[in-house]
């Protein structure tokens, strides 16, 4: 008996479990399930799947998953209890499809599942049977000109019939047809031949290929206040080079990430390349709005209510240049910024910054009027590694609490630093590190201060895990140091300071270091070690365990013998952009001098 199918896809990326799910397993009867999936409670087992521990896994977690997805709707179901069974029962009867679908990924074509309903609502078991794993008879490619562009690893006759092997095989062959050639048009779709009687199946991976094409002219429609000298900038290929879809993504994936359009579609010729070859590409762009007023506010206990206030023009020049005017009000800090920035500046890759600030600040350590002027260029090497020098002008009027002297500096710096960054969210991370190194030398061209030079070494980490990755651990260490002066000849507002919602939480602001006459005194060396543990428990809320530690030192090399430490937990509202967090915390050790034992924190953004 013979049957035709196809392999469409590859399954859907997989999570694992996470400590919230309650999975018991016995590779010789079966595995349970029982969780509260998106606040509905579900009771489900798989039965019979000892035989194959790894297609187990593959089952649970499709199980898992499945569930998660389609209890979703129960929600507004509740007061229907009629429409709430039939859901009830689409739900068991697509999640027993699902996982006959993926046995017959893993080669089990002549799989069975039986499905028995439990005595409560969302409850039962799915009794599996494996049968035999499907062997591949043969694979082919047709035409089989393009036989020697398949993979090494290209599964053969007699191996497993497993529809992900296939399908990357199936992926690597397009690829390297498509390196090189120029088609114009080129698919590999996969085609399976089962032999039930023979518990086997051939494979036939047929590649339809158009005509080779060259990329011809580009225009533009609809880019409206976007210069097209800078639409053209972007663009990733050459007239007369090889037509590449590839390409083509990429500059569309460039034209949205620039903030500037809200939908880029491109036309090509429906007939084809012209009978040169050519292929005239048009981009049909939709502009976004170019100008964003915002609005935040924070509430830390020990620094007050604070809010923001900000005006951004995204295009400002008709280059995707920006200009940000931001006017910050805390209690301990008031400013007035403009930044603006310019991409592409002199290279594709380097993007010039200029920006000036006009602050006031009063903390416990010191009072500062101060007026900055900065500019700098930075560069992307890679997607996730960058750099940036530049110089910055500060001119300060800074009264020393703990000196009792009031001074006035002209200090000439010359920022520089390099980022490694591959967090996959920077409001909310769950995956990747983030390492930044900092160095600026100082100089106050009014002599007040001693030249010194200021170092500064920051690594945060993030690991996720579970369902749908809903637990993250996240990690993040701090050194930093002042070399060339002592502590009295750098001005107070570039010492170090510790304590407070931005570093060791459970202390208040800058209360974490040496003291002068109960006044922060600030420090040339800092340590600080972060951990957290967060759980999404629903689509909208999370919770947030954490312990921050860290010191302040007199002397440049940073102390590790006397650290603070507070730990606290907190809770996550999840918004369209980004994590509202409250935050409350007490400190556990250096607790003596201390105004109050907890403190709490309102912001957006998770800590870090």
């Amino acid at each position: 008996m013979f049957q035709s199918c196809s392999i469409l896809s590859r399954r859907p990326r997989l999570s694992l479990f996470f400590g919230l799910l309650l999975v018991t397993c016995n590779l010789t009867s079966g595995c349970s399930l029982g969780s509260m999936i998106t606040g509905v409670e579900t009771d489900y087992a798989l039965h019979g799947v000892g035989q194959d521990q790894e297609t187990a896994d593959y089952l649970k977690r499709i199980l898992d998953e499945r569930l998660k997805e389609k209890t979703k709707a129960l929600a507004d179901a509740d007061k229907d209890p009629a429409l709430r069974k039939r859901q009830e029962d689409y739900i068991e009867q697509t999640v027993r499809a699902d996982l006959l679908k993926a046995l017959q990924a893993r080669g089990y074509y002549a799989a069975g599942i039986d499905f028995t309903k439990g005595a409560d609502p969302l409850s039962g078991q799915y009794a599996i049977t494996y049968g035999p794993q499907y062997k591949i008879s043969y694979l082919n490619v047709i035409p089989d000109i393009y036989t020697s562009d398949l993979p090494p690893d290209t599964p053969a006759s007699g191996d497993i019939l497993d529809a992900e092997k296939i399908l990357a095989a199936q992926t690597i062959l397009r690829g390297n047809i498509g390196r090189d050639h120029c088609y114009f048009d080129l698919s590999v779709d996969n085609r399976v031949r089962l032999d039930h009687e023979a518990r086997s199946g051939g494979v036939e991976l047929v590649t339809e290929a158009e005509r080779e094409g060259y990329f011809g002219p580009v225009a533009f429609t609809g880019d409206g206040g976007v210069r097209e000298s800078y639409l053209r900038r972007l663009v990733p290929w050459k007239e007369g080079e090889c037509f590449r879809r590839e390409k083509l993504e990429s500059y569309k994936t460039a034209l949205l990430q620039s903030g500037l359009f809200a939908q880029v579609e491109t036309v090509l010729p429906e007939d084809g390349p012209a009978e040169d070859g050519s292929v005239p590409v048009t981009l049909r762009l939709k502009e976004r709005a170019q100008r964003t007023i915002g609005a935040g506010l924070t509430y830390y206990s020990d620094e007050g209510a604070g809010g923001l206030l900000s005006w951004e023009h995204r295009n400002f020049f008709g280059a995707a240049e920006k200009l940000k005017a931001e006017l910050n009000l805390s209690m301990i800090k008031q400013s007035l910024s403009a930044d603006f920035s310019k991409p592409y500046f002199l290279r594709n890759d380097q993007t010039l910054s200029l920006g000036t600030e006009l602050r006031r600040q009063d903390t416990d350590a010191f009072e500062e009027f101060a007026f900055d002027t900065e500019g700098g260029v930075s560069r992307k090497f890679t997607k996730s590694l960058s750099a940036s020098t530049g110089l910055k002008a500060s001119l300060l009027r800074i009264k020393d609490n703990t000196l009792g002297t009031t001074q006035t500096y002209g200090l000439l710096s010359a920022p520089n630093s390099v980022s490694y960054d591959t967090r996959d969210d920077s409001l909310d991370p769950r995956e990747g590190i983030n390492l930044s190194l900092a160095g600026a030398p100082f100089f106050d061209f009014l002599g007040e201060a001693d030249p010194f030079f200021k170092l500064q070494f920051t690594s945060s980490g993030y690991l996720s895990f579970g369902a749908s990755r809903s637990v993250t651990l996240a990690a993040k260490a701090s050194l930093g140091s002042i070399q060339g002066a002592n502590i009295e000849s750098v001005p107070a507002t570039e010492r170090f300071y510790a304590g407070g919602g931005g570093s060791v939480r459970g202390y208040g602001y800058q209360e974490v270091g040496p003291q002068e006459n109960g006044d922060p005194s600030g420090g040339l060396s800092l340590a600080t070690l972060s951990l957290e543990l967060r759980t999404k428990v629903t689509e909208k809320f999370g919770a947030v365990a954490f312990v921050d530690t860290g010191s302040v030192g007199e002397e440049s090399t940073p102390d590790f013998n006397n650290m603070a430490v507070g730990a606290g937990v907190g809770v996550r509202y999840y918004t369209s952009f980004g994590p509202i967090r409250f935050d409350i915390a007490t400190p556990l050790t250096q607790k003596e001098d201390l105004e109050q034992n907890y403190q709490f924190y309102i912001s957006i953004g998770q800590a870090f």
